[in-house]
């Protein structure tokens, strides 16, 4: 049987051509796909799925008795084992059909490499105690997915997210994750030498005529005036569009080489930040967080060589601070990072500070003040949108 077909019975679409090879390559054998008594071992010296591990061995048992699952599970997980995280996200997720079997499946395509991952923490010198509370984010993740769906599972989402657990490029520390990765290639960081100002200057993107966005997002899809951002340096200066109080100036700015330095450009190595769910992000919880997580990276992967923490988020709109005030702790939180605009659809905060799957704007609840006042935003036109940056120390 051609993978392709195995692939449509699973609801499957595109996938990376490479697994074709590796199922024709592969021995056909009877040997499950999900290994119950790694999924019993794991579970009793890390508990690492929690509330759901009867749902987890069960779903297992059930997969190893569907061929088509089955053999798609091997296949990905001969692919996935020794691969990057990014390339192992190249691997998709079926389309959800109510069942849990299909919910669950992505977690059997990471099982084999948890052990693995949780080697590569003690090589590196994590504690058992760390150790546990970086295992926590498996049944995290399923929690979430059960708390939107009614059925525990590991979605696009997550899967994509809990790669970089199982493949140890992920730490927590002072309640906040950190994960090690390059420097996207948005944008380079520069700090004046006299005064330690630090501007984004943006090498990558298409912006609104106006700055404020990136085009094509919401509000922002007229073409005309756009401008497309490049960054270019010669033996005296750094030339590009700089992102001031989170705007791209339209305007291409020369920077003197003798007046600012480059701390930080894409393909550089830094500490990517992730808020969990209920983390405290008070400016003090922040700052300890950040200094803990650079020596961290120092001692345990010097070769990332982590320049900058780097951010990713709704939560870092200016927009925000009309509505939680110059003392709150989202305030305090984007007054650390230097930001730019990303392009997006808006819509990121659903499924944090409004559900994700809402039927209309009109519906939306209005438990928190932060809630009607940006409900009204959104029935009014407006959006919150996405932007990134960086703690530069």
């Amino acid at each position: 049987m051609e993978l392709r077909r195995i692939a449509d019975a699973v609801g499957i679409g595109k996938y990376p051509t490479v697994l074709d090879d590796i199922y024709f390559a592969m021995p056909k054998t009877d040997t499950p796909a999900c290994d119950l008594e790694l999924i019993d071992s794991l579970q009793k010296e890390y508990n690492i799925f929690g509330e759901y591990y009867d749902v987890v061995r069960q779903t297992a048992i059930e997969l190893n008795n569907d061929r088509n699952r089955s053999t798609w599970i091997k296949v990905c997980v001969e692919y996935a084992k020794n691969r990057t995280v990014s390339e192992a996200r190249t691997i998709p997720v079926p389309r959800a059909d109510g069942t849990q079997m299909t919910a669950l499946l992505p977690l059997y395509i990471l099982l084999p490499q948890i052990p693995m991952g949780i080697q590569k923490y003690k090589d590196r010198g994590f504690s058992a105690e760390e150790i546990d509370r970086i295992n926590g984010g498996y049944a995290a993740g399923m929690r979430t997915v059960c708390g939107q769906t009614g059925m525990p599972g590991v979605n696009a989402l997550y899967y994509w997210w809990l790669n970089i657990f199982a493949k140890a490029v992920i730490f927590i520390t002072n309640g906040l994750q950190f994960e090690l990765r390059m420097l996207p290639a948005n944008a380079v960081y520069l700090r004046n030498k006299e005064d330690g100002t630090v501007l984004p200057v943006m090498a990558a993107g298409t912006y609104h005529r106006s700055g404020i966005q990136n085009l094509g997002s919401p509000a922002y899809e007229d073409p005309d005036g756009s401008f497309v951002a490049q960054f270019r340096e010669d033996e005296e200066n750094y030339y590009g569009h700089g992102a001031f109080n989170s705007v791209v100036d339209p305007e291409e700015k020369t920077f003197s080489k003798a007046l600012w330095e480059c701390v930080a450009g894409p393909g550089d190595g830094c500490l990517s930040i992730h808020i969990p769910r209920g983390a405290d992000i008070s400016r003090e919880t922040l700052d300890k967080a950040v200094d803990s997580a650079y020596t961290i990276a120092k001692q345990r992967y010097p070769e990332y060589d982590a320049k900058v923490i780097f951010g990713s988020s709704w939560i870092l709109d200016p927009k925000l601070q009309e509505y939680v005030g110059p003392n709150s702790k989202i305030t305090g939180l984007q007054n650390a990072f230097h930001t730019y605009p990303q392009k997006c659809d808006g819509k990121s905060l659903f499924g944090y500070v409004f559900p994700k799957n809402y039927k209309s704007l009109e519906t939306l609840p209005e438990d928190t003040s932060l809630q009607r006042k940006l409900k009204k935003w959104y029935l009014d036109g407006g959006y919150i949108y996405d932007y990134a940056g960086a703690i530069v120390k």
